[in-house]
């Protein structure tokens, strides 16, 4: 299978989401933020190296001055093959973020009292945020003119980066609150005496604990029916590319819309399910939550995915008519 190897580099990334999901798992100062990754790892090697010596501080001092210059680098590769387009003018921006990331990384103590190791996420969250939207606004010249060809490549490649993006949705960021959720009752429950009286004994926080796990299931199913429509949107791209006017590209794309209406369904069945049984057992639960959704871009998404289907469907109904002509 073509994507076995990325399919495997998604089940590693679970993993590992899981593993720094962990309560358990204490890294404070070498990994406290996704967000902070790797410019964390990176700035305490790099300040290690400098407190090691005099030869270890000039190869930090030049290891910080390579890395802050690699968005320029690029920059004057894409000059020099004359592939610049408006967007590159960010590379100079990323770069200068770069200095500045990597040099408060180096010295968290400069963040803020306080705040060392709690707000590394907030120099990596901004270099990630300009990353991204250079990123896509490189995509959108470099497609802006491109073939049916080209733009399903850029398509696949989209789809696969959104994948990661929704392993780590389900595996991270929403483990991640079941926890500090199951932790939130938990310390709730031993502050005090009277925040015991109010909590009550341990027994009767079970039902909690099982609606939090019923919770997690229900934030979880909408990156999890993500996940699986691209896989595939991934088949439907390589039925179009090989004949879009087969009866296998027609029923990839009937197959993904039919599955986003299903998706959708159910994601909205079990989000009106888990508010009524939130009700029902609002005197037996320690912690609630309501959460108001109205999926409008879903809704748009599975219509054009039925309004797709129908236009192959005809399409190959009219060359099949015009083949039997001829």
């Amino acid at each position: 299978m073509r994507y076995r190897y990325f399919y495997s580099a998604l089940a590693l990334e679970a993993i590992l989401c899981v593993i720094f999901a962990l309560p358990q798992i204490q890294l404070s100062g070498v990994f406290t933020s996704i967000a902070a990754f790797p410019f964390e790892q990176i700035g305490l090697g790099l300040r290690m190296l400098s407190l090691s010596g005099t030869a270890g501080n000039l190869a930090a001092i030049l290891l910080y001055l390579l890395l802050g210059l690699l968005p320029c680098a690029v920059y004057y590769f894409l000059r020099a093959k004359k592939r610049l387009c408006g967007a590159d003018w960010l590379l100079i921006v990323l770069s200068v973020l770069l200095f500045v990331v990597n040099y408060y990384m180096i010295n968290p103590g400069l963040l803020g009292a306080g705040a060392a190791g709690s707000a590394k996420w907030i120099p990596g969250g901004t270099f990630y945020a300009v990353l991204c939207g250079y990123l896509a606004l490189r995509m959108l010249c470099m497609y802006a003119s491109a073939d049916a060809k080209k733009l399903q490549e850029a398509l696949k490649l989209l789809l696969l980066f959104m994948m990661a993006v929704f392993v780590y949705g389900v595996s991270g960021q929403e483990l991640g609150w079941l926890f500090s959720a199951i932790q939130n009752v938990q310390s709730g429950n031993s502050i005090s005496v009277e925040v015991t009286a109010l909590y009550g004994p341990a027994q009767e926080l079970i039902p909690t604990y099982v609606f939090l796990v019923f919770q997690f299931l229900i934030r979880a199913l909408p990156w999890c029916m993500d996940l699986a429509a691209a896989f595939l949107a991934l088949r439907m791209l390589d039925a179009l590319g090989k004949d879009r006017y087969s009866e296998e590209a027609v029923g990839a794309v009937k197959k993904l819309a039919d599955f986003c209406r299903m998706a959708l369904s159910v994601t909205i069945g079990a989000e009106i399910l888990f508010h009524v049984l939130q009700f029902l057992l609002r005197e037996r639960l320690y912690q609630m939550d309501i959460f108001i959704r109205f999926p409008v871009l879903s809704i748009v998404f599975v219509l054009a995915m039925l309004l797709a289907a129908r236009y192959l469907q005809e399409d190959q109904r009219m060359k099949q008519e015009h083949d039997l002509f001829i």
